[in-house]
């Protein structure tokens, strides 16, 4: 199933971005897409964001309480409809079902696909990827399995180099902020253990989502343990993420199991002038050439000792292809052209 653009141009298309609730990402998205003349609006997915809600999900097990999916849904189709929407992009996803889709494309409302996430990993994402035509996602190994185009991710103007204006000595060696996920619990519980480490100037800005759903964790997974007073339950605002990274040497990338797309982190890293060391195998060698210098690819947290830190120094500023490559601008780009509403600038 394919779709074109209505007659008028973009001009004439109407946004509406239907997504999680994920660090103001879907707003930014949407507010791209207002600055190209097409009026936007985000609809969060969830009917509520608790903690226990967002588990409920991500299992899965919202069909075994279908009332509040089903009512908030079809709120969503209502402000879609009052929206006056031509367009409905998907972000994301987990709550929507193909139910939902088809009733869009009732209306005569064109629907588009960007999975930020692994199909595997996201539960109905498979369905969805049969039932709509135009799809993209940010997984290359995904890209090639289902014949979608691959549109890596982005990173927000709030962590521009030429805003931060690094300079001077690092303040860190290694500096880590995000959620404290099963696989990644290993990794810090090794780093904050290891004598070698001790030399080491960390900043972790560690985050969960609830400390009574950690602790319960805590039960099955021993590493948490030495790593509980060091995590807050209160999200880290980007201003104070993109301050830590300007003053850090390398920032750690530990990407969730089963996924091979490059993370948010990346390409804020990367637009802030600092360096990435990350799990991930493939990142450098998805990146252009130019910024592959930029990343250090690591199997496990003990490559660590193999980095001569006093030689890795500030490194000189983005070119403007570089800077294209890793910002919203050429995010959004893509997404058009995968909608059929623009071509795009970036292969």
């Amino acid at each position: 199933m394919t779709s074109a653009a209505p007659e008028g141009g973009v001009g004439a298309v109407r946004i509406a971005v239907v997504g999680p609730s994920f660090f103001s990402y879907m707003q930014a998205v949407v507010d791209e897409f207002g600055r190209r003349g097409m009026p936007g609006l985000w609809f969060d997915e969830r009917h509520s964001n608790s903690a226990l809600t967002k588990v409920v999900y991500r299992l899965g097990f919202g069909r075994f309480r279908p009332g509040p999916r089903r009512r908030h849904l079809s709120t969503i189709l209502q402000g879609i409809r009052d929206h006056g929407a031509t367009d409905v992009l998907l972000i994301s996803v987990e709550v929507v079902d193909t139910e939902f889709v088809t009733a869009l494309h009732r209306e005569g409302i064109r629907v588009h696909l960007y999975l930020w996430d692994s199909v595997a990993n996201k539960v109905g994402a498979d369905k969805l990827v049969k039932l709509i035509g135009n799809k993209a996602t940010f997984d290359p190994i995904d890209s090639e399995t289902y014949g979608m185009p691959y549109i890596p991710l982005f990173a927000e103007a709030t962590f521009d180099e030429a805003t931060l204006k690094p300079s001077g000595p690092y303040d860190y060696d290694i500096g880590f902020c995000g959620t404290v996920h099963s696989s990644r619990s290993a990794v810090f519980a090794q780093l904050v253990r290891a004598r070698w480490a001790q030399r080491l100037r960390l900043k972790l800005m560690l985050y969960y989502q609830s400390r009574a759903i950690l602790y319960i964790r805590g039960l099955a997974d021993r590493n948490l343990w030495p790593l509980i007073p060091r995590i807050s339950t209160r999200m880290f605002l980007k201003p104070q993420v993109a301050e830590m990274i300007g003053k850090t040497r390398f920032i750690l990338d530990i990407p969730h199991p089963g996924q091979s797309g490059m993370t948010m982190r990346t390409f804020e890293v990367l637009l802030a002038g600092s360096r990435l060391l990350t799990f991930n195998r493939i990142a450098a060698a998805r990146l252009p050439q130019a910024l592959q210098s930029r990343v250090r690819v690591i199997s496990q947290i003990s490559d660590v000792t193999q980095i001569d830190f006093e030689q890795c120094e500030r490194m000189p500023p983005l070119t403007a292809d570089e800077r294209y490559y890793v910002s919203l601008e050429r995010f959004v780009d893509q997404l058009m052209a995968m909608m059929q509403l623009a071509p795009s600038k970036a292969a």
